[in-house]
């Protein structure tokens, strides 16, 4: 009945697992959770997502969190945090600046004059995110376009090719004004798919 909600809440930041009760209303929300997130966020973060899941708001005091540690077998996952992307002067130049595993790193990618700002801000990121981390394998962009109700949301689609294999990933964000942050944001998103496996 609630497979959709579980599945948006575990998508959240710091969610390891969701189980939820109930037959037609949610009776309890039960979350595993990893400890670098507070509590209190989480909570706010998933009475947001039943309200516009379910159309209903939750009780708060219906959502109970268990906080671990990762164990010690449990490899570190590369932690990735935009911190600010631009277009320079509106030139086929961007400059990247993120926090990948708590180290600040800044790059600024160049293109050819006709090729779309899109491209450059998601090979930029990609080519930080391969330097920094260790994913196994090595990413192209397949595509990048915008969607939507007046183009609002970006789409990115990333190419993995490991161990003679390929995988696809897709990430989305909301554009907001900024087209640069929300091509940055949709790719995180696409590799946060495999940074959590």
């Amino acid at each position: 009945m609630f497979d959709e909600l579980k599945k948006k809440i575990e998508e959240l930041d710091g969610i390891i697992s969701c189980k939820i009760t109930g037959e037609n209303d949610v009776d309890e929300i039960h979350i595993l959770a990893s400890k670098d997130r507070e509590p209190k966020r989480i909570v706010r973060d998933i009475e947001t997502l039943t309200l516009i899941e379910l159309d209903r708001q939750i009780d708060h005091k219906k959502i109970s969190i268990a906080s671990i540690n990762q164990t010690e077998g449990q490899q570190e996952e590369d932690r990735i945090v935009i911190n600010s992307i631009y277009q320079v002067h509106n030139k086929p130049v961007c400059h990247l600046n993120l926090y990948i595993n708590d180290n600040l790193v800044e790059k600024e990618i160049s293109g050819l004059e006709e090729e779309p700002i899109a491209l450059i801000v998601s090979r930029g990121l990609i080519e930080l995110i391969e330097e920094y981390t260790d994913f196994g394998g090595k990413f192209r962009v397949e595509n990048v376009f915008t969607t939507g109700f007046n183009d609002q949301i970006v789409i990115v689609q990333l190419v993995l090719y490991k161990n003679k294999g390929q995988e696809r990933l897709l990430g989305a964000a909301y554009i907001e004004h900024n087209l640069p942050l929300a091509i940055g944001k949709a790719c995180l998103k696409a590799l946060n798919r495999r940074i959590g496996n």
